[in-house]
């Protein structure tokens, strides 16, 4: 069947309960045309089981043609992976590390782009550089990232494109020009921006990407993007890593060799049997990013943000959007007024279809394609009575995950 995604249109959701979903930063929604292709997926394994296989193989390389074209990464770099923090800690665990070797890692970002790399400090008697991300806001934040490269030996930067809890977009192309003009590289995690926000990681070292949020795919299923991947060491590599992995088992003997070479690229951290019906999921979801055009995806959901923003600050709201268009995404965080707790506030737009989320005490809204403009009016309508009630003297914050 052939879908049409439109702008502001739910069509291809129609299993979706909330009535208002802008929480794409948390967990995008399944499209129809990705549940079917999982569902095709399985079912060709129900009926041919092994014969299924060859199929699922020919199906990444549409997988692999969507990811480098949101990517802006070569097809024949990007790795299948589960997730983002697995490409992470591939990584950080596959580059031959010296000691004394400098990372530099931001305070605020989330922290599967900072857990790893710490590991790999401890392991390989690396130094952490912290840089906060609030100066990002400002030049301030490139001048400084500049003064600790100009010190030598940092090996790495790594850095999310967007920021969870702000929105804040990073400089990674400015970042990724003064990683190399002093022998660095740079680490980007992606999983906020693509899909949504225009990239182009033709100058980026790694992109790690899940592809659960703004690409729509099922959880388990990501992408990893290695400029130079002879530049990592086998750490994690499995049976589908060497040279003709499966040459053994079509019935000649005598093949079965441990000393086979491993290969240079993502079978290296591939490795073993992929998540087939995942990534047929993220492929299809991915295929109507690709579209729609993810410049256009991008202006429909700023010109939602646009409408809200001035609607919350009316009602005492602390907006955290950049002032600068260059630094925004489609993320929109902001403080509650006066002593209105985010997670409550929360839970309370969730009784009247409302779903958002509260990273790090802020209320998010992450809208996407398929986000009507006017449902911005529907949320103006509701917000006055939810904070009144959440400012009753006797309105205490719920615990929740």
């Amino acid at each position: 069947m052939n879908f049409q995604p439109e702008l502001g249109s739910r069509a291809l959701f129609p299993s979706l309960a909330p009535s208002i979903y802008a929480n794409h930063a948390a967990i995008g929604p399944l499209p129809t045309p990705a549940i079917e292709a999982m569902a095709r997926c399985a079912q060709q394994q129900a009926t041919h089981g092994i014969s299924a296989m060859a199929g699922f193989f020919e199906g990444l390389s549409h997988t692999r043609a969507l990811a480098s074209r949101l990517l802006g990464g070569a097809s024949d770099k990007i790795a299948l992976t589960s997730s983002t923090s697995a490409s992470i800690s591939a990584v950080a665990a596959s580059i031959p590390w010296k000691a004394g070797d400098r990372i530099v890692l931001f305070e605020g970002e989330f922290p599967a782009n900072t857990t790893p790399w710490q590991l790999a400090a401890k392991r390989h008697d690396l130094d952490v550089v912290w840089l906060p991300v609030a100066l990002f806001k400002t030049d301030e934040g490139i001048q400084r990232l500049q003064a600790v490269l100009e010190q030598g030996q940092v090996r790495l930067i790594a850095v999310s494109a967007v920021q969870f809890n702000t929105g804040l977009r990073m400089p990674i192309e400015d970042m990724a020009r003064l990683a190399h003009e002093h022998g660095a590289e740079i680490f980007v995690d992606a999983i906020q921006a693509v899909g949504a926000v225009p990239f182009d990681g033709t100058h980026l070292d790694y992109i790690a990407v899940g592809g659960q949020k703004w690409l729509m795919g099922p959880p388990g299923a990501g992408l990893l993007y290695v400029r130079d991947w002879s530049g990592l060491t086998p750490v994690l590599a499995g049976w589908l890593s060497h040279e003709d992995p499966l040459g053994f088992l079509w019935g000649d003997p005598g093949l079965l060799q441990y000393d086979r070479p491993l290969q240079t690229g993502p079978a290296l951290l591939e490795g073993g049997t992929l998540n087939f019906a995942g990534l047929a999921g993220l492929t299809a979801s991915m295929g109507l990013i690709d579209a729609l055009g993810v410049d256009r995806v991008f202006a429909h959901a700023n010109l939602w943000l646009d409408r809200i923003e001035p609607v919350l600050i009316g009602h005492g709201f602390e907006s955290m959007r950049a002032a600068d268009p260059a630094k925004r995404s489609t993320i929109l965080c902001c403080r509650p007024p006066n002593s209105v707790h985010a997670g409550d506030l929360v839970l309370a737009l969730a009784e009247h279809g409302i779903s958002l989320s509260s990273p790090d005490g802020a209320l998010r809204f992450s809208p996407s394609w398929p986000n009507a403009i006017d449902e911005v009016a529907q949320i103006e309508a509701i917000l006055p009575g939810v904070l009144h009630k959440l400012n009753r003297p006797a309105a205490t914050h719920t615990t929740h995950p």
